[in-house]
């Protein structure tokens, strides 16, 4: 099935890429688009790539009936184009963080409608909510973290 495929491609260079930042960093990071930050400059294309693959993988999850996976996958495609979101470029940082809202929300939702499953947005916006209130730190890193669990989850499923 090409839709498992596509899901498990994802999970695997999202392990690997979070995997290779928790052990060069030692641990979490404020987020991971602040790797791209972190990185030696040989390095900094990895952030773009990782974005790409996870972005390029999500627009062809979809049924073609409705276009939320391809909007999540466009998202995440502009994530990993601007790169630069804390510098004063333009409109980078606005691209850049609409287009990882788009890409979390569009997956979410996509689950919910194709896969007939609100659980894993319930889910996601739960745990947003509880690492607010107890004020976890490096908080982006886990809401992405969860978003990723949510959503590769709920691929599963639908």
């Amino acid at each position: 099935n090409i839709k498992i495929m596509l899901t498990t491609f994802q999970l695997l260079v999202f392990v690997i890429y979070v995997g290779y930042l928790l052990k060069i960093f030692g641990g979490p990071i404020p987020s991971i688009s602040d790797s791209w930050y972190l990185l030696p400059k040989k390095q900094k294309l990895l952030f773009s790539v990782f974005c790409w693959s996870l972005g390029g993988a999500m627009l062809f999850q979809g049924s073609g009936d409705h276009i939320w996976f391809f909007l999540s996958g466009l998202g995440l495609c502009f994530v990993g184009g601007m790169v630069a979101f804390k510098q004063d470029i333009g409109k980078t940082d606005l691209v850049h963080y609409s287009g990882a809202a788009v890409g979390i929300i569009s997956a979410l939702v996509g689950i919910g409608i194709e896969g007939g499953t609100w659980i894993p947005l319930i889910s996601w916006v739960v745990a947003t909510v509880v690492m607010k209130v107890v004020k976890l730190k490096n908080f982006t890193w886990w809401v992405e973290i969860a978003a990723f669990v949510a959503i590769v989850a709920g691929l599963y499923t639908v």
